[in-house]
């Protein structure tokens, strides 16, 4: 062997033992371009104003927690939870364009979560990471749109249980009949606000005071049960002042939601700490050594992996969810409303954009006076979103959510949904109300309340929701 041959494999060697010793913080930025596509789309989703943007606290929690670890980041990933990481990431990109978005962004963050994992030191626990992952997803409508309405029930039972012993109370649906007068338990009675802060402060606290996976996950029921109770108090004080005639002021109405807030936390911080002093875990090395030309050959595949998952997207155009838009529906829409016709008007470019995947019509009518959105559905979809979301995406506040008994009209005679739109400080002020109605004349003044029902077969379509907006 001569001098250029003994050379040449020395380089080969030295570039391996190299490939071997990849800083952490070159995995963690190869991880994040190969997530791009789902990153570009949950901030679009936090920033659109149709959602609550906390998820982007959890996701700083994720990043700090990286840097307080960041002398202590191991040079040689961990076997397991890397591959993990790898076909999680992997398997994001590569069905970035079939599965539901949310989906998409599901696998990604954990993928990068397990590759933290697969950095950080052993004795991090890996149960609060993974939650933090969970967590940093765009979840808040979802969550309020499939799970808002069960939680609701649960918290107006347990309400009218508290309220009897003062009151004559009776629980329709989701609103309670204090001494004969109707409050309704709205959608942030649901406490899923509270759920997700509840649960984040169960993960930080757990990572900040070394908290095992055993003890976490063991002290995670009894975290629910708090949540669950500092949210039932919070909606039978409301609705009492309410049936006593002293409706909470805004200013009231928000000190008793931060006031439940502030002991919920306090209480899960104070659960999550430790009791006993524990060895503290020896750090890791900054730089380790390698496991030879094995560990060089896949990190050498990692990087190749990562890198294509970072291109795929480039240049593919995403396809909706369903595989073909939804089949135009033929609808005779009403002539008149309150006593005067009903003209059509167009429907915006993102209506006609959004109208080609919904499952029936959508129609955008005019009395003069109100401005009606007719929507026609053929069965049960998420695509129905309720008025107070739409508005909020607008820029709208949104004020005195209520149920309303309507005399008049299309629909005479029904309870609907209202609130108050204000745009420009007061200077524009809208009453909006909703309602959806089946074909038997059943009616929902809730949309999570409407899928569970039509999902259950206990609701028969089509259904007709309308949302009626009217100036003040």
């Amino acid at each position: 062997m001569n001098v250029a041959e003994i050379r040449k494999m020395n380089s080969f060697h030295f570039s391996m033992r190299r490939l071997d010793r990849l800083p952490p913080a070159f995995w963690l930025a190869l991880a994040v371009a190969a997530m791009w596509p789902q990153l570009m789309w949950m901030a679009r989703r936090m920033l659109d104003g149709s959602d609550d943007p906390l998820g982007v606290v959890a996701l700083a929690a994720l990043v700090f927690l990286g840097w307080r670890y960041r002398g202590e980041l191991r040079c040689t990933p961990r076997p397991a939870w890397f591959s993990g990481a790898l076909l999680l990431v992997a398997l994001a990109g590569a069905l970035e364009s079939v599965l539901p978005p949310m989906l998409s962004a599901l696998l990604a963050l954990l993928g990068f979560a397990s590759l933290m994992l697969a950095l950080l030191p052993v004795g991090v626990a890996s149960a609060p990471v993974l939650g933090l992952a969970i967590l940093s997803l765009p979840l808040m409508a979802s969550l309020q749109f499939y799970a808002g309405y069960p939680l609701r029930l649960v918290v107006a039972e347990l309400s009218r249980w508290l309220l009897m012993l003062a009151h004559h109370v009776e629980r329709d649906g989701v609103a309670l009949r204090v001494d004969g007068q109707l409050v309704l338990v709205d959608a942030a009675c649901s406490g899923v606000q509270l759920v997700w802060l509840g649960y984040f402060t169960a993960c930080v606290t757990a990572l900040m005071a070394g908290c095992n996976n055993t003890r976490f996950l063991r002290r995670l029921p009894v975290v629910g049960g708090i949540i669950l109770v500092g949210n039932v108090l919070r909606n039978t004080a409301l609705v009492a002042l309410q049936a006593d005639g002293n409706a909470a002021s805004g200013w009231l109405h928000e000190g008793i939601g931060l006031l439940t807030l502030a002991v919920v936390c306090a209480l899960i911080f104070w659960l999550m700490q430790r009791r006993k002093v524990e060895a503290k875990h020896a750090p890791s090395p900054a730089v380790r050594s390698g496991r030879g030309r094995k560990s060089a050959c896949f990190n050498l595949l990692a990087m190749l992996l990562l890198s294509a998952c970072a291109l795929l997207p480039v240049g593919r155009v995403r396809e909706t969810h369903s595989t073909a838009p939804a089949a135009a529906v033929a609808v005779e829409w009403p002539a008149t409303w309150q006593g005067r016709p009903l003209r059509p008007m167009a429907l915006s470019e993102v209506e006609r954009r959004f109208a080609r995947g919904f499952p029936g019509s959508i129609a955008r009518l005019s009395s003069g006076r109100d401005m009606l959105v007719w929507r026609y559905v053929t069965r049960p979809t998420r695509m129905l979103h309720p008025a107070v979301d739409c508005y909020r995406a607008l820029g709208w506040r949104i004020r005195d959510e209520r149920l309303e008994q309507v005399a008049d009209g299309a629909l005479p005679g029904k309870r609907w949904r209202c609130f108050t739109a204000e745009q420009g400080g007061e200077a524009v002020r809208l009453r909006v109300c909703e309602r959806i109605e089946d074909e038997k004349g059943q009616g929902f003044t809730d949309t999570s309340a409407w899928y569970w029902s039509a999902i259950s077969g206990q609701s028969a379509g089509p259904w007709q929701a309308v949302t009626v907006a009217s100036p003040l």
